[in-house]
């Protein structure tokens, strides 16, 4: 315990200070990967079959930096978390250092499916509007001490807390009660999919949405279908993950068809026009015939 305090203390020392880039623009820390929300969490969670970690946290709690740098930005553990755990996050009193323009508040800009997107330093990928509604989430219900920093393992089928600790606890400990956990989860749920595998899918599911906003609607099912041999041997939850990706381009052509229709009684000839540009981009939908026959009243 004085060792762990020891490095909590040094942490606490550096935590204040974000890294910034040259030229003043402030650099992410390099972190556990967090849920953007508390459902988020649990459906991943689901999928993955591992246990939830909650760290309940104070913007201006000392030791509460301290955990946040000895564990979460270790890299041993952040390798750990990313197979056997989905990490949730919530941070009390965010607001009071966003408006004091405390340097741990401050957030950094990315590119996101062509948007940018203002992330928080020292906790990336979240914005400040996802982690104000973590703090006000269920994941805030399971420190009942009212002390912090406070660490819970969580089931997720029934978000029973298995176990938790308050003050600052090392690595190795809350590594041993996880992996207790899921292999009780395994051994009642089955063997759950592979972060990997899900984060194949999210990316391709991305890649096709933006591809579909664009229209082109063939060539956002081609990037799905890539996945079609590998998604054989995964899980039922993995494939209606893929499935609903699918689905979701389907009916973005199908709004685009009857948007066309619905143009064809104001301006038949721009309607024509786009329906021909659209016909060529409907391969895999199941509309090509609709959008063949809508092109012979034109």
């Amino acid at each position: 315990m004085r060792k762990l305090l020891a490095l909590a203390l040094l942490a606490v020392a550096a935590a204040p200070v974000a890294p910034t880039l040259a030229g003043g623009k402030p650099e992410p820390v390099t972190s556990v990967t967090l849920a953007k929300s508390w459902d988020a969490a649990v459906e991943e969670a689901k999928l993955l079959n591992v246990p939830i970690v909650v760290h309940s946290h104070g913007f201006f709690c000392g030791p509460c930096w301290g955990m946040h740098s000895a564990l979460m930005c270790n890299k041993k553990y952040i390798d750990f978390a990313n197979e056997h755990t989905v990490e949730v996050i919530s941070l009390d009193r965010l607001q009071e250092g966003i408006d004091k323009k405390d340097r741990k508040a401050e957030t950094y800009e990315a590119k996101v499916d062509g948007q940018t997107v203002k992330y928080m330093v020292e906790f990336p990928g979240l914005t400040v509007e996802e982690m104000l509604a973590l703090a006000s989430s269920k994941a805030s219900s399971y420190n009942k001490t009212g002390k912090i920093p406070y660490t819970a393992v969580v089931d997720p089928w029934t978000l029973d807390e298995l176990k938790s600790w308050n003050g600052g606890q090392g690595a190795g400990t809350i590594q041993e009660a996880v992996l207790e956990a899921k292999k009780a989860m395994e051994k009642e749920h089955g063997k759950g999919i592979s972060r990997k595998d899900l984060n194949l899918v999210r990316d391709a599911s991305r890649d096709a949405d933006a591809k579909a906003a664009k229209g082109d609607f063939a060539a956002a099912l081609d990037r799905l279908a890539k996945l079609d041999a590998k998604a054989a041997k995964w899980a039922d939850g993995l494939k209606e993950q893929l499935a609903t990706a699918k689905a979701n381009v389907v009916a973005a052509a199908e709004k685009a068809l009857a948007a066309i229709e619905e143009k064809k009684a104001t301006d038949a000839a721009a309607a024509k026009k786009e329906l021909s540009t659209l016909a060529t981009r409907l391969r895999g939908t199941g509309l090509e015939e609709k959008a063949k026959e809508l092109l012979s009243t034109l």
